[in-house]
């Protein structure tokens, strides 16, 4: 039986379309077959999502919430209740602008970590970085796009309890993710050569992670992409990320329990700031 999985990295940018781009595929026996590769922009991802037929998992690279030092900030500043689940941390941002969003942020001066963001072995950046990347854009217009998704078709987790029938929507970080598969996880970002080769190094060891990789790997789904499909990623990193983010999501249908559950971080925060998925058992093997 075969079923369909997506990976999307996202851009907060005020263009249209911008950056964002939502990579496809088809999990069964023989593997992970990459369908579709595109760039549809921030704006019309919800859409995209949504009209995916039975999708089985969907892995998004940006931050599902913020950390739980400047939620309590903002309690304080505007002066309502404590926040007690994530579903009304999403709802206040739906209905605050961007501008009341980043006037809070910078009052605020500080770019604390969530706990998870503390737990990767790849420094995950504050959702509340501002400069070099900025997250702060992705992160308010993230949480936006998840507060939009029906939690009766979608679950988003750790946020949600996983309705039958509903696609799981995880947070994942491509660089973890690349060092826990053994790849290169840093210098494939811009447009040099250097970085053009890079990026192809990584996409050839994705696509020979069972020959490569040995023991530890031989579980993880094999990965098949034609070439038209494969120029159009080695010349883009954003499209590299979303590549990753499918893979992820792939590997978190096929062999789930490589994936530490949330709960067992003892640490109820994380149902509030969130989780990044990581098959993070592969390197104790």
């Amino acid at each position: 039986m075969s079923v369909l999985v997506a990976g999307a990295d996202f851009s907060g940018a005020a263009k249209i379309p911008n950056d964002t781009w939502l990579v496809t595929g088809t999990l069964g026996s023989l593997g992970l077959e990459i369908n579709s590769v595109k760039n549809p922009g921030s704006h019309a991802l919800t859409s995209e999502l949504k009209a995916l037929p039975e999708l089985k998992c969907a892995a998004l690279d940006f931050p599902f919430s913020l950390p739980t030092e400047f939620l309590r900030f903002t309690e304080r500043k505007l002066d309502i209740p404590e926040y007690q689940q994530w579903q009304q941390v999403a709802e206040q941002l739906v209905f605050m602008s961007w501008e009341q969003f980043e006037a809070l942020v910078l009052e605020y001066d500080i770019e604390p970590k969530r706990f998870t963001d503390k737990k990767t072995a790849r420094a995950a950046q504050s959702p509340l970085h501002r400069v070099n990347p900025s997250m702060i854009q992705m992160t308010y217009h993230g949480i936006r796009l998840l507060a939009m998704l029906d939690p009766a078709k979608f679950s988003v987790l750790p946020f949600q309890d996983r309705s039958p029938g509903a696609t799981p929507v995880i947070e994942v970080y491509p660089r973890e993710i690349l060092y826990l598969l053994g790849l290169p996880d840093r210098g494939y970002k811009g447009k040099e050569a250097k970085n053009h080769e890079q990026r192809r190094e990584i996409v050839d060891g994705l696509l020979n992670l069972r020959e490569r990789g040995g023991e530890p790997y031989q579980t993880c789904p094999r990965l098949t992409l034609d070439k038209s499909l494969k120029g159009v990623i080695v010349a883009n990193d954003h499209a590299l990320d979303a590549l990753i983010a499918c893979y992820a999501a792939a590997l978190f249908v096929a062999s789930a329990e490589l994936f530490p559950d949330p709960l067992d971080a003892d640490n109820l925060n994380v149902l509030l700031e969130g989780w990044i998925f990581a098959p993070t058992k592969l390197r104790s093997h």
